[in-house]
This record gives structure tokens, C-alpha cells and sequence, in this order.
């Protein structure tokens, strides 16, 4: 909840490492609040920012028409700058330009890289440190920006520290943890020495490997996908991730309740389908009266209950294209 004296705000994607990153580095960089948020929460953050805040940053989440009139309301009294990779419509990034937000924007660069990169100089080397460590946990360390910031460092070290980051956000998920987190992060406490993090990221290795056999069990194919059912996980896009691994699909996905009668919905593809899940997720969710989008291999929706089944189906046809290898 934002205080009346919170000049600074960070509203960042809660629910990955990069969302997490960014709200550290502008701790540091700025002492900007964080107010970590999943999609549904997006909305609501942005209803509740009013003067005298002075500076909004909106990091690593995808803007939508709906989400536009309470952007410019806050550009009436606040700086507003959007740091973002998720594919966006270039007329509605055009927009917000011409009413004076910042868009600091490509989808070739996780949003942390990007945030680094516009601020390098006052970030310094931890910095760099911090936003590789986003590039590798949302898998995109190929980024033009990404791969010449990982290799300042030690690979194996860099990549053995992110996935410690990725595995414990996918098993914690209270945002009190998480907001521990981003505070230890913006201090450059290297993720190993960050107390309990080592923990859970053991205990969501352990429970995905005993997830397997379940998921073998339940999880229904469909064409070139299988769907499962995560209601009891705290992390849909840890499992559908696992379906890969488990039952050789191009593409696998989870869902889970959410508020409102709707169904979270986690969409992750392997390498190569030569498919944009991002745009294909986009458009068949908003068939459905939902919103969704993501990148290339990983996306997610939210879409009512009822029209989760026909979701799927409407999914799974649109991946019938012949494959286009990389």
C-alpha cells in the first residue's frame, strides 16, 4: 500500500526474477518504493498512486489499452517512465510517448537489462551483476545488451546464483518475502547469502522432482500440448515448464484459480517451435474476453473458468502450423 509521503514508486512484476531485479536496482538507484504485483493486481496499484508521488516507474509489465487513462492521470502530476520487453502494440507505446512517459523499450532485453543499461554509470558493476542475473532466469542471456553484461562475469558462478533466485521465487511466493528479497538485492547481497533462499530453492527442486510422476499421470495431451492442472503449486509456470521435460510436448500448460472467477494461465514452449507463444497467447485470450501476451517461449493468460477448456482447444490450433526451425 503507498504512503502518503512515497514521492518514488516502483510498480514491478512480482512474480519473476526481472520483476523482482528491477524494483532492487531503482532502491538503489532511486530509493524508489516497490510495489511488487501480479496482472490482476496491476490495475488496483496504479488506481492508488495520486500526488504527491513525483516519479512512477512501471517495470517488466505489459501495458494494455484498459490500463492507459490511469497512466496519464499520474503523468498530470508524475514523472512516468515504463521499462518493458513484452510484446506491446507500437501505436500504444507511441501514445504514451506523445503525452509524455518515458518508454524505455525492446523485446531483445529482459526489462532489468534494460534498466541497467539506461543507468550504468550510478549502478556500476553489482548492478550488472543483478541484471544478468534476470537475463538468465527469464532466459533471455542471448539479449544484444544481456550477453556482453554476462560476459563480465564468471558463467557458471552467474548462472548457478540466478537459478538459485528463480527456483526460491517459484516456491515462496508471500509478497513479504519477496519484498525482502528486492530489499537484499538493492544492498547487492548475492542471492546465496540472502537467508532462506538456498532453502527453498532445494525444497522446489525436491517437489518438482516429486511432481513428475503426477504430472505423467494426470496431465492430458492435446496435439502438441499437455495441460495440467497446478491448483495445489505455487508457481504455474514452474510446472507447465516441467511438462516439457516429462512428457516430450513442444508446448506445456498449467492454470490455477484466481480472484474474480478466473483461471491463471502459464504457457511455455522448448526451444525452437518456431512459434511466438507471446502473440498466439495475446490473441486467443482476448477471443475469450481475457488479456495475455508474454514472449516467444513463455507467455501466460487470464481468462473466466468457463472458457478455460475452449482456451486450450483454440491454443492447441493455433500451434497446427508446421514448424519453422530456427
Amino acid at each position: 500500500m503507498l504512503m502518503h509521503g512515497d514521492h518514488i514508486v516502483c510498480i514491478s512484476h512480482g512474480e519473476d526474477a526481472d520483476g523482482l531485479i528491477c524494483a532492487a536496482l531503482l532502491a538503489n538507484l532511486r530509493g524508489a518504493k516497490p510495489i511488487l504485483v501480479t496482472y490482476e493486481e496491476f490495475k488496483g496499484a496504479l488506481i492508488d498512486v495520486n500526488y504527491p508521488t513525483e516519479e512512477l516507474y512501471i517495470c517488466d509489465l505489459c501495458v494494455r489499452d484498459e490500463l492507459i487513462g490511469e497512466i496519464l492521470r499520474i503523468a498530470e502530476f508524475a514523472r512516468v517512465i515504463i521499462v518493458d520487453h513484452h510484446p506491446t502494440a507500437e501505436a500504444l507505446l507511441r501514445r504514451l510517448e506523445r503525452s509524455g512517459v518515458q518508454v524505455v523499450y525492446s523485446s531483445k532485453d529482459c526489462a532489468s537489462v534494460l534498466l541497467y543499461d539506461q543507468n550504468k554509470v550510478e549502478l556500476g558493476r553489482e548492478g550488472a551483476r543483478l541484471a544478468a542475473y534476470a537475463a538468465v532466469s527469464d532466459q533471455f542471456e542471448d539479449g544484444p545488451i544481456a550477453s556482453r553484461i554476462i560476459s563480465m562475469f564468471d558463467r557458471q558462478i552467474l548462472e548457478h546464483e540466478a537459478l538459485i533466485l528463480t527456483h526460491a521465487l517459484f516456491r515462496i511466493t508471500s509478497n513479504d518475502f519477496r519484498q525482502r528479497v528486492v530489499e537484499e538485492l538493492g544492498r547487492y547481497i548475492i542471492p546465496h547469502r540472502i537467508s532462506g533462499l538456498v532453502e527453498a530453492a532445494v525444497s522446489h527442486l525436491e517437489h518438482m522432482a516429486s511432481l513428475m510422476e503426477e504430472i505423467q499421470s494426470k496431465a492430458v495431451r492435446l496435439g502438441r500440448l499437455a495441460y495440467f492442472d497446478a491448483s495445489d503449486e505455487p508457481s504455474t509456470g514452474a510446472v507447465a515448464n516441467l511438462i516439457l521435460d516429462v512428457l516430450d510436448v513442444d508446448v506445456g500448460v498449467s492454470y490455477k484459480p484466481a480472484i474474480g472467477g478466473r483461471v491463471n494461465i502459464s504457457i511455455r514452449g522448448r526451444r525452437g517451435i518456431g512459434l511466438h507463444l507471446g502473440e498466439i497467447t495475446r490473441e486467443v485470450a482476448m477471443r475469450h474476453g481475457g488479456f495475455g501476451g508474454g514472449h516467444d517461449r513463455a507467455s501466460g493468460a487470464s481468462i473466466h473458468k468457463e472458457k478455460l477448456v475452449r482456451f486450450i482447444e483454440d491454443l492447441e490450433m493455433a500451434l497446427s502450423q508446421p514448424l519453422k526451425p530456427f
